[in-house]
Formats: structure tokens, C-alpha cells, sequence
């Protein structure tokens, strides 16, 4: 049983943005992956508050949700709600998706370095499989991180993502035999809310080599790493993101 680390930070997540806050970037990525590959169908295995649902079901296509956190789960719904959008969501761990899902789809989203909840090796590729058992022939799994060979460096420990009137967030890594720590501190300073929260989730590092040994395990034939939206390589010295895009 994996304890739902999202419990209490739920509903404060989207301090981010709405989930109607489109990266174009982003959206333009996806959208040439999904037509190069002839996506239709899609599974966000891990749609936590709705973002890349929301962005999905925008460009047109055929989108379905689920996550492991019940909390992330009820935001999700309410965003969506209130954008007018119906996407079907359900529960459940993304290492036994067959358990919820019998459908297969052409592509299966774990974003936002969801991946790197799983711990070990054996749940990693027990999760990748189960994705690659969702998809049809030929279909993708896309996952994204904004951890990197650049943002491990001990230069990018500290990171002030969110900064306005009303509220700040910091974000506070420490590294430690190949897991890093992440204190995320969310500082509310208006005038209606004055109020400090910690959240801190363990997350394993995944790097470009690990997902191509993990997914060629897992099943995988084809896998491409892509260090920017802009589809450019991943490179070692320069890349801000770790894009996958791995095919059956």
C-alpha cells in the first residue's frame, strides 16, 4: 500500500495555475507526438488536478483519467467541472492499471515525473509494464520531468517557483543515494491568509540511461528522450526537461 502523499497538499497544488493555464509549448510538443503517431485514444494514468486532461481533451482528442490519490482525484473533478469538461476518472495505482482499465489506448500520459514515486526497481518496471499492457500496437507512453543532469547540480538546489502578492512557493532539494528530497514551502501573504505549509515527497532519480534500461525491460521497442518541447535531444550539459516517448 502506498501512502497518498498528496493528502494535505491537494488543495493547494494549483497555487501552479489553473488547469486551463496552457504551456503552448507543452501543448504544441504533444500535439506532433500525437499526430506523428496517429493517437486517438488516450489514458493519463497519473492526471493528479487535471492539467494534461484538460490540455488533451482541448486539442480533440479521446481522453480518460485516473490516479493513485483520492485527494488529487476530488480536485481534479472539481476543475474540470468548472471548465464545463466530462472526462471519466477513476482511482487507482498505476501498477495495476488492468485492475480498473480493460480498454487499450494509443497513448498513455504519466506526467510531470510521476514515475519517480515508484522507489525500486521492482516497482518501476511492474508500473512501466503496466502501461505498455494498456497500449495498443505501435502506441506510446509519454512522460515528462524537470529533473535533469543540469538541475541536479548542486546550484539548483534551491528554487523560488512561485512568487506574487499573495503567495510564494520554495522548493528545497537534497540529494541523497540516487533518491532527492523535496521540501516544498508554500508561504501565504495576503491580506486574508497568513500561513506557512511544508509539504516533502521522496523522489527517485531517473535519468536519460535509467528510462532506456527500465522501459527495454519493461517491453519497450522504440524509446526517444527529447530534452525541451522543441523535440531538440536530450543533451547532459544543457537540458531543462527529460522528455520520454517510448513506443510498443
Amino acid at each position: 500500500m502506498v501512502k497518498d502523499i498528496y493528502s494535505d497538499f491537494a488543495k493547494d497544488y494549483d497555487q501552479f495555475g489553473s488547469i486551463s493555464d496552457i504551456d503552448q509549448k507543452e501543448q504544441a510538443f504533444i500535439n506532433k507526438v500525437f499526430q506523428k503517431y496517429g493517437v486517438k485514444q488516450v489514458l493519463d494514468c497519473a492526471c493528479g488536478t487535471g492539467k494534461h486532461l484538460y490540455i488533451v481533451h482541448k486539442m480533440g482528442f479521446d481522453i480518460v483519467g485516473s490516479d493513485y490519490s483520492s485527494s488529487m482525484l476530488d480536485v481534479c473533478q472539481k476543475n474540470l467541472m468548472k471548465e464545463g469538461i466530462n472526462i471519466p476518472l477513476k482511482q487507482v495505482d498505476y501498477r495495476y492499471l488492468e485492475n480498473t482499465w480493460n480498454q487499450k489506448y494509443d497513448a498513455v500520459l504519466c506526467m510531470t515525473q510521476a514515475i519517480a514515486h515508484m522507489h525500486t526497481k521492482d516497482d518501476l518496471i511492474k508500473a512501466m509494464k503496466s502501461m505498455y499492457k494498456r497500449l495498443n500496437m505501435n502506441g506510446i507512453l509519454v512522460m515528462t520531468q524537470g529533473t535533469t543532469h543540469l538541475t541536479l547540480q548542486n546550484q539548483f538546489r534551491f528554487s523560488l517557483v512561485i512568487n506574487n502578492q499573495d503567495f510564494s512557493r520554495l522548493y528545497v532539494r537534497d540529494i541523497e543515494d540516487g533518491f532527492q528530497m523535496v521540501n516544498i514551502l508554500d508561504i501565504f501573504h495576503s491580506t486574508t491568509k497568513n500561513e506557512m505549509k511544508k509539504h516533502s515527497m521522496k523522489l527517485k532519480i531517473l535519468l536519460d540511461d535509467d528510462f532506456k534500461c527500465l522501459l527495454k525491460e519493461a517491453g519497450f521497442k522504440k524509446v526517444e528522450l527529447y530534452g525541451d518541447y522543441q523535440m531538440n535531444s536530450y543533451q547532459k550539459d544543457n537540458s531543462w526537461k527529460l522528455i520520454v516517448v517510448a513506443q510498443k
